[in-house]
């Protein structure tokens, strides 16, 4: 007798990996090879778990998203708000309405946050990025309003009509989300004549700097100092932020015209303080600007001077510069970023105090073969074209900082 066998057919069962489970030294090994700002935050957004292990590393990870790529941020005349230009990808992101006003000229990006002055000369802080709304407004008070003679009023309005333009340059220690009680905000005010400084946890008053009659193109905050760079390019005044009353100064000996140069400090990885100088080629009675060239130097300081050092690369390094604090950041983290380069935003000019015309000078300098080369979609693309109608409203680099 032949019997038939019937095999019965096996069931796959597929075992599904509990991620969230997975050990705590594992997900710290995962994060230590995070470096962008969104990888870190999908990271975050996995489970508990993987946000406590962020939480846990906090001073880590807020350190990896300080030296992010920015954004360009782009007024958008049709819709009266601001567009994000992503230089790496050459293309506007998609991302919902910034809570930030339209109809300003921002006189600072630093930690992520945008500063702005009102028509009563008081300073508020914004942070596009922010997804609370209300923690991402801070009010500060009033900062030394042009003086006008008593009773001139026509004069009073004409000095509010163009408040937004009273802080030329501004940067924050710190994110003030993050230490709340402990960040200062430094401006460079009044023409760029003047400094103040205010620590918002402590002060309700702005408090005023008054190095000699010198005019400032830059600040740096470094190692519990600010340093202030002259107009001139040949003087770096520095200050201990602790007792910001007393400073010193370092000149060295500087053959540049300053017509034409824009100057900027940054610092960069290694902890030296570099400076770049931005020449401008103008045109059309100083209304179109194209920058030609960039020359950078390391400072050396020495037996209480200072030595500059040409440095003819910046190697896996890229810089962005702008009416923001200068951004240093390793190119080789991010897909599309150019090393060896400098990235430029049209920022406001010294000579004329805010962009006329066509300001078109937003780009990427190759400090290896000295090419300069504009943003393509900025310029080209029909939609965007709202960039070479802007006059008020230049457009600057903000960085994404991430909120934990």
């Amino acid at each position: 007798m032949t019997m038939s066998l019937t095999k019965k057919k096996q069931k796959t069962i597929t075992v599904h990996p509990d991620w969230a489970r997975l050990p705590c030294h594992l997900l710290d090994l995962i994060l230590e090879k995070l470096e962008s700002f969104k990888d870190i935050l999908r990271f975050y957004g996995v489970c508990v778990s993987w946000n406590s292990i962020v939480k846990h590393n906090k001073t880590k990870c807020l350190m990896k998203t300080s030296h992010q790529v920015p954004m360009l941020m782009v007024p958008n005349r049709k819709q009266h708000t601001w567009d994000m230009y992503d230089p790496m990808t050459n293309k506007f992101k998609e991302i919902s309405k910034l809570h930030i006003p339209y109809d300003k000229r921002f006189g600072g990006s630093s930690q992520g946050w945008l500063v702005t002055v009102n028509r009563d000369f008081t300073v508020t802080l914004y942070k596009p990025y922010s997804t609370d709304h209300d923690s991402a407004i801070i009010n500060l008070p009033c900062l030394f309003p042009p003086e006008v003679e008593d009773g001139d009023l026509e004069g009073l309005e004409d000095m509010r009509e163009y408040c937004d333009q009273h802080i030329y340059k501004a940067t924050i220690t710190a994110d003030p989300l993050i230490n709340p009680n402990d960040y200062m905000v430094v401006v460079i005010y009044l023409h760029c004549w003047k400094i103040a400084i205010i620590s918002p946890g402590r002060d309700n008053i702005w408090r005023k700097i008054d190095p000699d009659e010198e005019i400032f193109s830059d600040i740096l905050f470094n190692s519990n100092k600010f340093y202030f760079l002259n107009h001139n390019h040949d003087t770096l005044s520095s200050y201990d932020s602790r007792e910001p009353y007393c400073g010193t100064k370092v000149t060295w000996n500087n053959s540049d015209n300053w017509f034409g140069i824009k100057s900027y400090i940054v610092k960069s990885f290694e902890g030296d303080i570099l400076q770049v100088l931005r020449r401008c080629e103008w045109k059309d009675s100083l209304t179109i600007r194209r920058t030609t060239k960039v020359n950078i130097f390391k400072l050396d300081f020495v037996d209480g001077g200072v030595k500059r050092v040409i440095v003819k690369s910046l190697g896996d390094a890229a810089l962005f510069l702008g009416d923001n604090s200068s951004i240093y950041v390793r190119a080789s983290n991010f897909l599309g970023c150019k090393s060896n380069c400098i990235y430029f935003s049209h920022d406001t000019d010294l000579i004329s105090y805010g962009p006329q015309g066509v300001p078109c000078d937003c780009g990427i300098y190759n400090l290896g073969d000295n090419s300069y080369k504009k943003f393509t979609l900025l310029l080209d693309d029909e939609e965007s074209t709202i960039i070479s109608k802007m006059e008020a409203q230049p457009p600057i680099w903000i960085q994404p900082i991430l909120n934990l």
